[in-house]
């Protein structure tokens, strides 16, 4: 019950994470949003991905030692955050308007 508790947090990161990845692309794919919004969907599905693994090695009796996927959640962190950010800087790009006189 311990492990379950150390671990519930990463696993609601994860469900909202690819909760949010699955609106995103089909959000995309209804053509109601943009195409560059399958960026923020990829980023999600990253991160999620790592909320998982950070959940899978929660407490003492994880399921896998967290040493063995350090690196692994970290190039998803890395990954998901640029294209993350990539969304952000194309979605600042679509709102702000600069008129020149």
């Amino acid at each position: 019950m311990d492990t379950l508790l150390l671990a519930l947090p990463y696993y609601i990161c994860t469900v909202a994470a690819w909760g949010s990845a699955a609106v995103c692309g089909v959000a995309a794919w209804k053509r109601l949003r943009p195409a560059w919004v399958l960026l923020l969907a990829g980023g999600f599905l990253l991160l999620g991905a790592a909320f998982f693994l950070i959940a899978a090695t929660a407490g003492e009796g994880g399921h896998i030692t967290r040493s063995q996927v350090a690196e692994p959640i970290r190039l998803l962190c890395l990954a998901g955050g640029l294209l993350w950010i990539a969304w952000l800087a194309l979605f600042t790009c679509s709102v702000v308007r600069v008129e020149r006189r």
